[in-house]
């Protein structure tokens, strides 16, 4: 037992002691390797205004500057100064940590924004952060943290309205080559002399089964994330019809990649339980998009492409993106890609109505020697559509869709609400019975349904062909 321990404790001492060294070394080699990763985008850059390493911590000083004109297409606008704040990192060399990170472990770190520009504006606790994350890196080289926003107000002289933000709390890992996140913050709110608006229990979930090395160098990989808003209000005490109440609006997004053609997919669903706008109400409202079979390849090529544009003139810019898409344009059409609108519908006291349509391009191998040959495109694309729905609603649907048109007719100018909904009210009839006797609409017993299809250039709207404009 004493031969053990005269190899084992020697070891453990020699491990604390030469352990946080090598520690430091790779964690100032990865600071290196994400500032200038980070610096390859030309809308922002960073840069690491001091760094203190020692053999049992590291202090680093970052400063991060976003140019703002970079997003804008406008030509001739005037430039805006960039935007920059300062971020501090401290982090504690494991295995055994002391001081801000103790513990054990190969890392313990934390990232501050103190946001004291901000403070012009907003009011938020003294000494607090703005944001600030801490991270830890077991032993094991799982890695666990946990991010805030922290609670504000306005303060903005003679301000007419006041906005209070309950702050935000995010916790995550990554382990197992599975990146996890959640996070939460109670309510957004901004009163004022005329209305009060409201956002309750924003939530977003997120999980990447994918490496950190498949998340920073592909275009693609497997992902889900949700966002949801639990509660929107708008109120209007004076204004009753300009009042509106939202349960559950919700954003999902989930991508996907076949490491096999390495074709990339992704779903988007917008959607929401419950709305109330003055006197309309809705349920189950959502549009669902997806897209299939995109090539990594051309969106890796696009992604670097894109990235050289930020400084380009206009016009310039068009002629490289033009360039750009007859070099690598076939590279994106041969993997037959979709865009597809998997569900469309809503429910509202009339009734309830669902439609999708499915697009895609299939059989190209070679590009025509015209880009935009129309002829070419029609003869490769399908296209398969349905619309259907129950009377009432199809009706009220109309209704809303002739007034909007009748409130821009110079005819039915000054017009009050109940004028307009009552002459659309007497069209949409004669309408929808024109649009059934051209075959366009087809009444079932309690509905409408609609069908779009188009192959081998032949348009066909409930299997009657269609003349197509060409």
């Amino acid at each position: 037992m004493k031969k053990v321990l005269t190899v084992l404790l020697p070891a453990a001492v020699l491990t604390g002691v030469v352990a946080p060294k090598i520690v430091g070394i790779q964690l100032e080699s990865s600071i290196d390797e994400i500032v200038t990763a980070a610096n390859e985008n030309s809308a922002y850059t960073v840069e690491v205004k001091s760094m203190d390493s020692s053999w049992f911590s590291t202090q680093t000083t970052f400063l991060v500057s976003l140019d703002v004109s970079a997003f804008s297409d406008v030509s001739g606008a005037p430039e805006i100064d960039p935007f920059s704040v300062e971020v501090d990192f401290s982090a504690s060399h494991g295995p055994f940590r002391f001081g801000e990170h103790a513990g054990f472990g190969w890392l313990g770190w934390t990232l501050e924004v103190a946001g004291d520009q901000l403070r012009e504006h907003l009011v938020w606790a003294e000494e607090a952060p703005f944001y600030q994350i801490h991270g830890n890196m077991n032993a094991l080289g799982g890695y666990y943290y946990n991010d805030s926003i922290t609670p504000f107000t306005t303060d903005v002289e003679n301000q007419k309205a006041q906005l209070t933000f309950s702050g935000f709390q995010g916790k995550g890992q990554y382990q197992d080559e599975q990146l996890a996140y959640q996070g939460s913050a109670d309510s957004l709110t901004v009163t004022s002399e005329l209305r009060d608006f409201k956002v309750e229990r924003l939530t977003m979930d997120m999980t990447m089964p994918s490496s950190l090395e498949a998340i920073f160098e592909s275009a693609f990989y497997d992902s889900d994330t949700t966002i949801n808003l639990g509660v929107i209000k708008l109120i209007n005490d004076k204004e009753q019809e300009e009042n509106v109440d939202i349960a559950d609006l919700y954003i999902k997004a989930s991508t996907e990649l076949n490491p096999e053609n390495q074709l990339g997919n992704m779903q988007v669903a917008y959607g929401t339980k419950k709305v109330d706008i003055a006197e309309f109400h809705g349920e189950d409202l959502a549009l669902e998009l997806e897209v299939t079979n995109i090539s990594q390849e051309f969106l890796k090529s696009y992604q670097d492409f894109a990235v050289s544009l930020n400084k380009l003139p206009t016009e310039e810019a068009t002629a490289k993106t033009m360039e750009f898409m007859s070099e690598n344009l076939l590279s994106l059409v041969a993997g037959e890609p979709q865009l597809n609108i998997t569900s469309l519908r809503g429910t509202f006291p009339q009734g309830s109505f669902n439609s999708n349509l499915h697009t895609s391009l299939v059989g190209i191998s070679a590009l025509p020697e015209q880009p935009l040959d129309p002829a070419f495109w029609l003869s490769h694309t399908l296209v398969d559509g349905e619309l259907s729905g129950d009377k009432a609603v199809i009706e009220f649907i109309a209704v809303q869709v002739m007034k909007a048109q009748l409130k821009n007719n110079p005819q039915t100018q000054g017009m009050s609400e109940e004028q307009l909904e009552q002459i659309a009210a007497q069209q949409v009839p004669t309408i929808l019975a024109s649009l059934e006797q051209q075959g366009l609409l087809v009444s079932t017993n309690d509905g409408y349904i609609s069908n779009v299809s188009l192959k081998d250039s032949e348009l066909k709207v409930n299997e009657k062909p269609m003349p197509l404009p060409l």
